[in-house]
C-alpha cells in the first residue's frame, strides 16, 4: 500500500492543476462568497497534505546511518521522540528547504509520532495549520509526558458552551495561554525553570538579508532588557521625527537603534573586497586583436594605424574601428579600469592597496546573512568610517598570478583568502554561513589531494561533518561546482560566487606568440576561480582562462 502514495499524490496534484486553471479562467466572474469558499477548500487540501508529509517525516527523521565493523554503511533508527543525527540534512536536501525549516519540521513530526500523536487528526482534517501544532509543541517542550498529555487533552476538548475544540476556536495568543494554564496546574514551577534556561542559553542576536539593500537584525533578549531597549528606541525615534517631520516611524526607529548601539563606541572594521578591473565601454567600432594589452591611459587618434609588434605608450589615441595586428606586444601585468584606463595590476599576485591614480569600478557587495550593500555605500564606508579596506585587484583577461598551492595540510593565508573570496559562504545547498566562519575542507583528502584552491571549499563545521558522514557523497568538480548526494539519493549542485568554465577556450597561435613576447601570463595555464567574473592562476587543475557567470 505504501508504494501507492506517489500515485495518490500525483492524482491530487492533477486535481490542483485543474483547480488552478479553472480559478484563473473563471475567478473574475465569481462573487466574494464563492471565491472565499474555494480558497477555504484549497487550504483544507494544503493542511491535509502537511499532515501526510509530517506522518512520513516522523519516521524519516528517525533514520540515520553509521559505519559497521566491516566498513559497510548500516541504517539505524533513533528512539521514539528523538531525531536522528543528520536526518534533517537529508530532509532539507530532499525537500529543497533550509536547514532551519528541516530541523523544525523534523522535531515537530517526531513529537506528533510520539507524545503529541492525537494532534495530527485536526491537521489531517484541514481544521488547523501546521503552525498551530508547532505552537503547542513549543509550549510543551521539556514538559513531562503527563503534563504534555494533559495539554493535548485540554486543547482538543470543546470550548465551554460550544462543540468546537479549543485548538480550532482560539487564536494563537489565547491558545498559548490555555496551554500554560494547564502546565501551571500539572507541572508547578515550569515557567521559572524554563525562563531560566531560555535566558541563559537562547538569548542571541542574528542577522538575515532583508529587502534589497537592507538587513533584518533579530534579537532574543531577556524580557526586561527588551522592554527598556524598545522604550529607548521609541524615545530617540520621536526626537528624530521632531527634527525631520517627513521621517516615518519605521526608519526613525531603525536610526534610533543604530544611535543607541553605537553611542560612545568606537568601531573599526576591516573589509576585504575582491575587485576585478572591469572593462569599460570600448571606443566606437574598436576591435581587439588577440593578446592585446593596453598601457595606462592609452587612447587612439583618428586614422592612426600600428604595425605588428609596436609598443604603445600612455596617452596615445586610436581611431574607431582599428584592429590590432596579431603579435603586437604590450608590457606584462597591465590592467584597465572601468573607464577604459589601464594600470599595472598585481603581477606577483599580492593583495594591493589602490592609490588615487587607480580607481577601479566598485559594485555592490553581497554579504552572507547580511544582504546586498550598494556600491556607493561601500565607497562611503571606505571614505568616512575608520575602516581598513584591502582591495584585491584581479585581471579579468589573464588572471592574477597567486600563490595558490602548498605542500602542507594547513592552507596558507593566501589560499584561505582565495577560497573565502571565491565561495563567500558554505558550499552546502541552502546554507548561508559566511566562508570566513567556515572550515576549509579538502575535497580529495590530503595528501592524496593537494592543499590548493581547486581542492578546497568552504564548509561550516556542521556540514563539514555531514560531508564525512556515512552514505553522504560530496564532489568538487573542475568547474567549481560542488555536488552533494544524500543517503536518500537526492542530488544538489552549488556554485561558488565566482564561476569559471570547465574548459579553456582554444588559444590562437598568434595569441600564444604575443604572450611569449610580452612575458604576460599565458591564459591557457590552469586557473582557479576567485571572485565574481575573475580567475586566479593555478598550477594543477584547468578551470579556463576567463570566468563567466554561474549557469542560473
Amino acid at each position: 500500500m505504501f508504494d501507492k502514495i506517489e500515485g495518490l499524490c500525483d492524482k491530487v496534484v492533477s486535481g490542483m492543476q485543474v483547480t488552478t486553471m479553472t480559478a484563473a479562467t473563471l475567478a473574475p466572474s465569481q462573487d466574494v462568497a464563492m471565491l472565499t469558499a474555494a480558497a477555504v477548500a484549497v487550504e483544507r487540501v494544503r493542511r491535509s497534505a502537511d499532515a501526510a508529509q509530517l506522518a512520513i517525516l516522523a519516521e524519516l527523521a528517525r533514520r540515520g546511518f553509521e559505519t559497521g565493523p566491516d566498513g559497510s554503511t548500516l541504517e539505524t533508527r533513533a528512539p521514539a521522540g528523538e531525531v536522528a543525527e543528520l536526518a534533517s540534512d537529508t530532509i532539507a536536501l530532499a525537500l529543497g528547504c533550509s536547514d532551519h525549516d528541516a530541523r523544525t519540521r523534523s522535531r515537530l513530526a517526531v513529537r506528533l509520532g510520539d507524545d503529541l500523536d492525537p494532534l495530527i487528526r485536526p491537521l489531517m482534517d484541514g481544521a488547523v495549520t501546521e503552525r498551530t501544532l508547532r505552537l503547542v509543541a513549543d509550549e510543551t517542550q521539556d514538559a513531562s509526558r503527563d503534563a504534555a498529555a494533559a495539554v493535548v487533552a485540554h486543547v482538543l476538548a470543546p470550548m465551554r458552551g460550544t462543540d468546537v475544540p479549543r485548538i480550532e476556536a482560539l487564536d494563537r495568543h489565547d491558545l498559548a495561554q490555555a496551554c500554560r494554564r494547564v502546565l501551571d496546574r500539572t507541572d508547578p514551577g515550569w515557567r521559572e525553570s524554563r525562563a531560566e534556561v531560555n535566558r541563559r542559553e537562547r538569548t542571541d542576536v542574528r542577522t538575515y538579508p532583508g529587502p534589497l539593500g537592507t538587513t533584518e537584525l533579530v534579537a532574543c533578549l531577556p524580557s526586561e532588557t527588551a522592554h527598556v531597549l524598545m522604550a529607548g528606541v521609541c524615545e530617540i525615534a520621536r526626537e528624530r521625527q521632531r527634527e525631520d517631520p517627513d521621517l516615518r516611524v519605521g526608519p526613525a526607529r531603525a536610526l534610533a537603534l543604530a544611535d543607541l548601539a553605537l553611542r560612545g563606541v568606537e568601531v573599526s572594521t576591516h573589509v576585504t573586497l575582491g575587485l576585478a578591473l572591469v572593462r569599460g565601454p570600448s571606443e566606437a567600432g574598436e576591435a581587439e586583436g588577440p593578446g592585446d594589452v593596453k598601457t595606462a591611459g592609452e587612447m587612439r587618434t583618428a586614422g592612426e594605424t600600428r604595425p605588428a609588434g609596436e609598443t604603445r605608450t600612455a596617452g596615445e589615441t586610436r581611431p574607431a574601428g582599428e584592429t590590432r595586428p596579431a603579435g603586437e606586444t604590450r608590457p606584462a601585468g597591465e590592467t584597465r579600469t572601468a573607464g577604459g584606463a589601464r594600470a599595472v595590476s598585481a603581477a606577483e599576485g599580492r593583495l594591493i592597496d589602490v592609490g588615487a591614480t587607480v580607481e577601479p569600478w566598485v559594485g555592490g557587495v553581497e554579504i552572507p546573512r547580511i544582504g546586498w550593500v550598494p556600491g556607493f555605500v561601500v565607497q562611503q564606508v571606505v571614505e568616512r568610517l575608520d575602516s581598513r579596506v584591502t582591495r584585491a585587484l584581479l585581471d579579468p583577461e589573464t588572471g592574477t598570478v597567486l600563490e595558490t598551492s602548498t605542500t602542507g595540510y594547513v592552507p596558507p593565508p593566501s589560499v584561505r583568502r582565495l577560497v573565502e573570496l571565491r565561495d563567500t559562504r558554505c558550499r552546502m545547498w541552502g546554507c548561508d554561513r559566511p566562508a570566513v566562519a567556515c572550515d576549509l575542507d579538502h575535497a580529495t583528502a590530503w595528501p592524496g589531494g593537494p592543499t590548493c584552491g581547486a581542492n578546497l571549499s568552504a564548509l561550516c563545521r556542521h556540514h563539514h561533518r555531514v560531508k564525512h558522514a556515512p552514505a553522504w557523497s560530496y564532489v568538487l568538480h573542475a568547474d567549481g561546482s560542488a555536488e552533494w548526494v544524500s543517503p536518500a539519493g537526492t542530488q544538489r549542485l552549488t556554485w561558488p560566487t565566482a564561476y569559471a568554465p570547465a574548459e579553456a577556450p582554444a588559444q590562437a597561435p598568434a595569441e600564444a606568440a604575443s604572450h611569449e613576447t610580452t612575458g604576460a601570463p599565458d591564459p591557457s595555464t590552469p586557473t582557479q576561480p576567485t571572485t565574481s567574473g575573475v580567475v586566479a592562476r593555478h598550477d594543477t587543475v584547468d578551470h579556463g582562462a576567463v570566468a563567466t557567470a554561474p549557469p542560473f
